[in-house]
Formats: C-alpha cells, sequence, structure tokens
C-alpha cells in the first residue's frame, strides 16, 4: 500500500505500470506536505487513517497490464496535408514537444541509419518513466525530427547508452519538481570532425550539431519515455532545458599548457571521443572582468551568495558525495595558469573557498543532523563546502572568448557517466 500526495498521486500511478504493476493500492492524502505546520500533518493523518487500514487488509489488485506491442519495426501511418498540419497532428497525438518536426518518413529514417553501424533492431533500454522500448530504430526516427544529420548518430546513441546507466539517474530526472535537464558534454576528436559547438556560444544557437542532438534527446525523453507536465513530469516551472539538452564540446584548443582535457581525467585516452552525461539544475553565470590574480578571481566567486544557494537545495546532503561541473571559461583558465596554476590546485583553492556558512541551512531540513555527524560540532558562523572532496569538482574548459564561467550543480542521485562514440 501507497501513500502519496493528491498533486503526486497520478505520478506513482504511472510508474507502477512502468515497472510492470498493473495495480497497487494507494490512499491519497492532501497536497502539500512540506512547509506547513505539525498540527496540519497530523490532521491529515488523521484523517488518512481510515483509509489506510481498509487498505491495508481490504484491497485486491483488479486492472490488468496492456498487451505488450511489437518494438520493431516501428509502426508506420499514412498522413496528407501540409507540414503544419502534420506537426498538429503529431502534437495532438503526443508525438512532439511543442517544437517543429521534420516528418520522419521511411526515406529519411533509412538514411539516418546509415550513420551507425549498429542493427536498426538493436534494443539499447527502456525509457524511464513509462518504460519504453528505445531501439536503433527508434532513435533514428527521433533524430530525423529533430533535424539530426547521420554522422550525428554515434554521439547521441552513446549519450543514451549513458543515460541508461543507473548512475545516470534519468528517471529522477524526468520526474522531479525540479527545474532540470541533462548535459551532454563531448570530447575527442569527433567535435572538429562532425562541427559540435566548443568555442564562441557553443551551448547556444548557431549550432546544428548541438541542437539537434540535445533536441532528439529530449523528444526521446517525452515520446518514447513519456515524460510530459503535468504528469510524469511534475516539473513546478520547467525551463528551455525541458526542450533541447544542455550539450556542448569542451574547447580544448584553449587548454592551458599541461592541462589535460576532461575525457583524459576520466580515465580514458586524449585520441578516444567520448560523451558524458549528467543531470543538472541551470548553471550559475560568474561574470569577472576585473580579477587579476587567481586568489581574486575565487574569492569574488566563493562570495556570490546567490550562485552557492543555487546549488540544488541544501538539504540534499546525498549532492556534497556527487561530482559538481565547473565550466571554465578560457580567459578565466588562462588567468589561473598564467600564474602557474594547476587544474588541480585550482579545483582545491575553488573547494576552499566556495563554502556556505552552516546558519544558511533550513532549520527544518531531515538531513542537519547527518551534516553535523559529517563536519563534527558547528556553529551558525561553520563554513560547509559545496563538496565533501575536492576531487568532486569537475573541470571543463567551456565556450569562447568572455570573462565568464559557469557552475552546473548536479540534480540529486545524478552522476557524471561517459560512454565512449562509436560508429
Amino acid at each position: 500500500m501507497t501513500i502519496s500526495s493528491s498533486e503526486f498521486n497520478s505520478l506513482a500511478k504511472d510508474t507502477s505500470v512502468g515497472k510492470g504493476a498493473a495495480d497497487l493500492s494507494f490512499v491519497v492524502v492532501p497536497h502539500p506536505m512540506g512547509m506547513i505546520p505539525l498540527t496540519e500533518i497530523r490532521e491529515k493523518a488523521d484523517r488518512a487513517f481510515p483509509f489506510i487500514l481498509k487498505a491495508a487488509t481490504e484491497w485486491k489488485p483488479e486492472a490488468t497490464l496492456p498487451p505488450m506491442k511489437p518494438i520493431y519495426p516501428a509502426r508506420k501511418l499514412t498522413f496528407e496535408g501540409t507540414i503544419a498540419e502534420l506537426n498538429q497532428y503529431f502534437l495532438d497525438k503526443g508525438f512532439s514537444i511543442g517544437l517543429p518536426l521534420i516528418p520522419p518518413t521511411p526515406e529519411r529514417v533509412t538514411k539516418m541509419l546509415k550513420g551507425t553501424n549498429r542493427k536498426p533492431d538493436d534494443l539499447l533500454g527502456m525509457v524511464p518513466p513509462r518504460m519504453g522500448a528505445l531501439t536503433i530504430e527508434m532513435v533514428a526516427i527521433h533524430a530525423v525530427m529533430a533535424g539530426c544529420r547521420p554522422e550525428y548518430m554515434p554521439v547521441l546513441i552513446a549519450a543514451l547508452e549513458a543515460l541508461f546507466d543507473p548512475k545516470a539517474n534519468w528517471r529522477g530526472l524526468t520526474t522531479t519538481t525540479a527545474t532540470s535537464a541533462v548535459l551532454v558534454i563531448v570530447n575527442g576528436p569527433i567535435i572538429y570532425d562532425i562541427g559540435i559547438g566548443s568555442r564562441q556560444g557553443a551551448a547556444g544557437s548557431g549550432h546544428q550539431a548541438n541542437a539537434s542532438i540535445g533536441y532528439a534527446i529530449n523528444l526521446i525523453a517525452d515520446i518514447v519515455g513519456g515524460s510530459k507536465p503535468p504528469t510524469p513530469d511534475k516539473s513546478l516551472l520547467g525551463g528551455p532545458g525541458d526542450f533541447v539538452a544542455w550539450i556542448f564540446g569542451e574547447n580544448q584548443l584553449a587548454l592551458p599548457k599541461g592541462w589535460t582535457p576532461y575525457h583524459v581525467d576520466r580515465g580514458f585516452e586524449k585520441t578516444e571521443s567520448l560523451v558524458t552525461v549528467m543531470g543538472v539544475y541551470p548553471p550559475v553565470d560568474n561574470i569577472d572582468h576585473w580579477s587579476i590574480s587567481p586568489e581574486e578571481h575565487l574569492r569574488w566567486w566563493s562570495y556570490l551568495v546567490s550562485p552557492l544557494l543555487s546549488i540544488g537545495g541544501p538539504c540534499w546532503i546525498s549532492q556534497m558525495d556527487q561530482p559538481h561541473i565547473i565550466a571554465l571559461g578560457p580567459e578565466h583558465a588562462q588567468l589561473v595558469a598564467g600564474a602557474g596554476w594547476t587544474k588541480e590546485r585550482f579545483r582545491k583553492a575553488f573547494w576552499e573557498q566556495a563554502r556556505i556558512p552552516f546558519s544558511a541551512w533550513p532549520k527544518g531540513c531531515p538531513n542537519v543532523d547527518l551534516l553535523i555527524k559529517k563536519f563534527g560540532p558547528v556553529t551558525s558562523d561553520t563554513p560547509i563546502p559545496i563538496t565533501l572532496r575536492p576531487e568532486e569538482l569537475h573541470v571543463v574548459i567551456a565556450g569562447g572568448a568572455g570573462k565568464h564561467s559557469h557552475f552546473f550543480a548536479p540534480f540529486p542521485g545524478c552522476f557524471p557517466v561517459s560512454r565512449p562514440i562509436k560508429k
């Protein structure tokens, strides 16, 4: 028997069906439970108890799962009309997330499949939360719809394989109330082979590979995985990352002397091409046009109180065990490296500077006791680091000319997952 709030009962039911349970016993309590007085919580519990007792002693399953459909080949449909009419049809049928689509005709899908050596009936996995089957053919269909070129398929497939890793927490990322999104970092020769944006405006407009791959990832999440608002996607507000996933290539051409690219830091060879994915919150932009030393730069960054308090909610102490991404702008990187600093020294100095006073933590956080256990006796002024170890700050050279760097905090339970890119 499962107790859920009224706003999230539909998500609970979708999750149970996606996991193969046709029917589960639910007791629904009025939303919300958080940020209300204890007396109200007790009143809700008292009102719910008779229903809990009844469900626990009398409930029996009645529903059955719908029959499974073949996962390959994909079902074809015939449509006559204009492109605009087709887009409206797809939107009405749930095959769209609201942006224009290219019709996935059999000819276009066949051409897209030429971009990979994988067989069209290969099953990559079951996309959460609906657990829709994702074949290579289905990847190609959505790649066509998103405007990808065939040569983008290996990058898209590698990113999806990474998202299927439990460490990526794809399910949590696509059903949360938070404004979160998929971040994809590309490394290696593939950046230049297919034109992945890695310099000026790399994560923004004007880069077909980045935009179409990011769009295809979210089409697959929403259409195959069924992650759409108002349920099972419970995003309170949402954001642009719901349409196109964050994606950029590391600016390897701007790496300071002696610094290694991100994929080498993760144990891969410099000549390899790979993607790294992680569920993140919207990045914080550090604007620093003025510092002339690494110490000054880090001091400025550490005192940007708003960024430090917007790392995803301090109650999620689990995030302190998760990697955070420092997308260091090339000019900021040159400032640091020009003073003789290694990447390791920068990471450690950042970790020592970027701390939040214990007084910033809401007293009602359920994990405050765990925090005290980790750091010992604390006072309101005790500085608490963003992560437990400097090694959890991952440094990537990102973007082009300008005095900006970005900080990506992880969504709870999301860890970076890397996969080699293979045709």
